[in-house]
């Protein structure tokens, strides 16, 4: 199996930071690249994230966290987190881990983006 290190890439799309993730979510690795890239928008006072997912190959513990600490620094802004199409894998890590309840998850763009600004 070839390892995939993770990517990220941003664009904007209105007031919402669109993140997609692909590879494997394990910044256990190296530094934790998505928490860092969604703390420089943070910086500009970005504050609406939509994570895309569908990418995603693999979720670690590490990544999980990476994910918390994402959510918990975007909520300190009183912003929002938001997932786009995690694969089942990745679905079932995040019903283990219980964060299907913490986040919404879309599998539509349009709808998870028409979402934050019916928030």
């Amino acid at each position: 199996m070839i390892r995939r290190p993770l990517k990220l890439s941003s664009r904007k799309a209105g007031p919402v930071c669109v993140i997609k993730v692909s590879g494997r979510l394990d910044p256990g690795d190296g530094p934790d690249q998505l928490a860092d890239l969604v703390e420089e928008f943070l910086d500009k006072d970005e504050i609406s994230f939509l994570l895309d997912l569908r990418s995603v190959t693999y979720v670690s513990s590490t990544g999980v966290g990476s994910l918390i600490k994402t959510y918990r620094a975007v909520l300190k802004k009183n912003g929002k987190v938001k997932l786009l199409s995690p694969s089942q894998s990745v679905k079932n890590i995040l019903s283990i881990s219980k964060l299907d309840g913490v986040f919404e998850i879309f599998s539509d763009e349009r709808a998870a983006l028409a979402s934050f600004q019916a928030s």
